[in-house]
């Protein structure tokens, strides 16, 4: 995935994979096994592995190893916005399902964050319980599944998890203006987190 093997080459033998990675050939075979099953090479066991087109893969397995591992800029620019929109994806179901009491929650929750002192904002583990519940109050399992999954794999990666998590104040504030948008049935909470997140969107590079 980080184009160090091009479609169309031949992957190193087994035992020099063995060697390589300093684990056992039994090991070797099963990685190879997996990446056969995801479309990444093509070959029989023992024999010869051709890489394929990660691109060409409709395996969902790529997509998870993307956002986990982002292995270029370009892969990290396509996990970003996917997150951002993905946002904008759970706040225009939620805000037709959402109910009373759900709103009042989710107020409460940004009520406390804005009440902490700088000191005790935890704000990766907000983010974290802010767009789990939204996502449970879309009634959508998948949906609530994905946003559960991303912050479990986030959560592994402290470097990667701070710097989605930088402008605590600015995040609140889009926060609120979530509420707040909710609050009056507007409608309008998806567009406005679109709205607060375009000049991210527009910032990338060509």
């Amino acid at each position: 995935m980080r184009g160090k093997y091009q479609p169309g080459s031949a992957l190193p033998p087994e035992r020099e994979l063995s060697a390589l990675f300093n684990v056992s050939r039994l090991i070797v075979r099963q990685a190879l096994h997996r990446l056969r099953d995801m479309s990444l090479v093509s070959g029989g066991q023992g024999g010869q592995n051709t890489v394929l087109d990660p691109d060409a893969s409709i395996d969902p397995h790529i997509v998870a190893l993307t956002m986990q591992l982002a292995p270029e800029r370009t892969d990290e620019h396509d996990v970003v916005e996917r997150q951002l929109l993905g946002g904008m994806m759970l706040l225009e179901l939620a805000q037709m399902r959402i109910s009373d009491d759900e709103i009042a929650e989710l107020d409460q929750m940004v009520t406390e964050m804005e009440e902490a002192t700088e000191n005790n904002r935890q704000v990766s583990g907000f983010d974290t319980k802010f767009w789990t519940y939204v996502a449970t109050t879309t009634g959508n399992t998948i949906l609530l599944r994905e946003a559960r999954w991303w912050f479990e794999m986030l959560g592994d990666q402290p470097e990667r998890r701070r710097r989605f998590y930088d402008r605590p104040e600015l995040r609140l504030a889009i926060y609120r203006g979530i509420i707040e948008s909710l609050k009056t049935r507007s409608g309008q909470a998806a567009a406005q987190f679109l709205a607060a997140v375009h000049p991210v969107l527009e910032s990338r590079e060509p």
